[in-house]
């Protein structure tokens, strides 16, 4: 770990052996698989990662596994260009809100994925949510208005300067932050 870091040098590396003229025998095949021989066997076909795995899959069994799969096949399968796929993320019973945040955060997250988000009324109650959702390019402005009420005095300025929102949002905001000084 300290040669890594580079905290130590490293040792001075052995010359070579010179190679023998005649090359040793191959052992015998056994018969007999050994636990070892098993284990290397498994590690050869979980070196294929799970993108590359996910190449290969039809969309029905993408579909299965982005209802089904772990966090790290949900990751994957967010950023699938197939609708269908990526939608089938968001019903995932076991996706948590992070991810669900995640999404909304992504600026490039297609419709779909805003609309499911927007359709879920546990995850629209967390704050960091609805913030995501109001910069969000893709939510619908109506939904963005009403969730900039729910907004803190300091998140609405960042809106009224920001050039990364839509120049409604902006307008709306410099409105309420007018309204609130008099």
């Amino acid at each position: 770990m300290k040669l890594r870091l580079g905290w130590v040098e490293p040792p001075p590396e052995p010359e070579p052996e010179p190679e023998p003229e005649f090359p040793p025998e191959p052992a015998a095949p056994s018969d007999d698989n050994t636990p070892e021989d098993e284990e290397l066997g498994e590690l050869e076909q979980e070196k294929l990662s799970k993108y590359q795995e996910l190449q290969d899959m039809p969309v029905a069994e993408k579909i299965k596994m982005a209802l089904t799969g772990d966090k790290e096949w949900r990751t994957l399968l967010l950023r699938e260009a197939n609708k269908l796929v990526s939608t089938a993320v968001l019903k995932n019973p076991r996706i948590t809100e992070g991810e669900v945040l995640g999404v909304a955060k992504n600026r490039s997250a297609s419709d779909d994925l805003i609309r499911i988000i927007l359709l879920n009324r546990e995850w629209i109650k967390n704050y960091e949510m609805k913030k995501a959702l109001v910069v969000h390019p893709r939510t619908p402005l109506q939904k963005a208005m009403r969730f900039m009420t729910f907004l803190t005095e300091k998140d609405i300025r960042e809106l009224a300067k920001s050039r990364n929102v839509s120049q409604p949002v902006v307008n709306n905001a410099r409105r309420m932050l007018a309204s609130k000084k008099r």
